[in-house]
């Protein structure tokens, strides 16, 4: 089996532009947590996730400073930044994950589920050749797969 016959293909898409608070809704209203992020040449870029959303409500830790020559030097900014960045976000190109984790139609669902287990992700979007989402596999749709391969080898 590949992913063309396992995948969702009506697949709802977000902008880099949407706003967090407009993706929170989605969430909620579609009983989904997590979505493709496209550009606007519908190219996939990212994907935002319940997980990422997480990231506005999470404590910053301020950067640590050493004390060096009497100077003092901060040892993780870069965290620092990132965290802030996040928390501060107010549209979806500032909180997705990038570079997205995706597959194409022909891919094997056993190199779905390495995929998925590997880079600890719940969905994987599937993209033609020219990067354009055309499905997304979710850990459901693979264990929905397994039941239906078990059945049809019982019968």
């Amino acid at each position: 089996m590949q992913a063309k016959d396992i995948m969702t293909s009506d697949v709802i898409t977000v902008r880099e532009d949407t706003t967090i608070d407009e993706v929170s809704r989605l969430f909620v209203e579609k009983h989904i947590s997590g979505l493709p992020v496209v550009n606007q040449y519908d190219k996939l870029v990212g994907v935002i996730s319940e997980g990422d959303l997480m990231y506005k409500h999470k404590p910053v830790k301020p950067p640590t400073f050493i004390n060096l020559f009497d100077g003092l030097f901060p040892v993780d900014r870069k965290e620092f930044q990132e965290d802030m960045k996040r928390i501060a976000a107010h549209e979806v190109r500032d909180l997705m994950t990038k570079p997205p984790i995706y597959a194409y139609e022909d891919t094997s669902i056993g190199e779905l589920a390495t995929l998925i287990v590997e880079k600890k992700v719940n969905r994987i979007p599937i993209v033609n050749e020219i990067m354009e989402v055309v499905g997304l596999v979710s850990r459901h749709d693979l264990v929905r797969s397994m039941i239906a391969s078990d059945q049809n080898e019982e019968a």
